[in-house]
């Protein structure tokens, strides 16, 4: 008999030190307990672009959102990044690690798309500018932010590569079916569709690590690894995050 297990990554994410950047709709908004250094317009037309200049510092390095925009097909934000001779070692591999997470004022995360980081810039310079695109915005949100965050693959005491960094658990039928996911938190499958051609997998994810914690998920049936084809968030109600995550048919049985 054919079984299929889902497994995924138990990951330990450190939020970043380094504030949010958050991008207002209204300059009015902002108090004391905010944390926008210039509050921008997010226009609301199909496509825009913004020259923000907000600037936050960690450990001595400087972050600047130079320009954020966006249209029907993707939303791109760039960043750069000054780092003093001199910088804390442990600060300088958190800056080589650091990755962001990309939210609006509905809670909804934008998924990565692609991302890349440049050194040397048109007049010579060289202060890294790192660009990185996410999916369009959802309707018309009033403010976005940038959450920078480290961490990666790994628990307490594993790594990627060792079988106590996995979850597993059969897929019996049973829904919903959690998966406790260590210090991150937790996740929970709803349901699966299993069709001739693909294996829809239904998350429920808590908590504004969401895009973080379904990754690395897959589906094994007799010892082999399946991995995801797509994967898209379709919906986010009071902090839970609604994943369908897509595989190759298996046998249900």
């Amino acid at each position: 008999m054919k079984k299929t297990t889902i497994a995924v990554l138990s990951a330990a994410v450190l939020l970043g030190g380094l504030a949010p950047m958050a991008v207002r709709a209204d300059a009015t908004a902002v108090s004391a307990n905010q944390t926008a250094a210039v509050p921008v317009t997010i226009q609301e037309a199909e496509a825009f672009k913004l020259n923000p200049a907000i600037q936050k510092q960690y450990g001595g390095a400087t972050f600047t959102l130079k320009s954020l925009s966006a249209s029907p097909e993707t939303t791109e934000f760039v960043l750069s990044r000054h780092v003093p001779d001199g910088i804390a070692k442990e600060v300088d591999e958190q800056l080589m690690k650091m990755s962001y997470l990309f939210t609006d004022d509905n809670g909804w995360i934008y998924e990565y798309q692609k991302a890349k980081e440049q050194q040397e810039q048109p007049d010579g310079s060289f202060v890294p500018h790192y660009t990185e695109n996410v999916k369009p915005l959802q309707g018309k949100p009033k403010e976005l932010t940038i959450r920078p965050y480290v961490g990666g693959w790994y628990d307490d005491t594993s790594t990627m590569f060792s079988d106590k960094a996995n979850v597993t658990a059969p897929l019996t039928g049973q829904y919903p079916l959690t998966l406790d996911q260590g210090k991150i938190g937790s996740m929970s499958v709803t349901g699966v569709d299993f069709g001739k051609d693909k294996t829809v997998l239904k998350l429920a994810i808590a908590g504004e690590t969401a895009s973080v914690q379904k990754t690395g998920t897959w589906l094994i049936q007799n010892g082999k690894q399946l991995d995801v084809t797509r994967t898209e968030l379709v919906g986010v109600e009071d902090g839970v995050y609604q994943y369908e995550l897509e595989f190759p048919a298996v046998d249900p049985a």
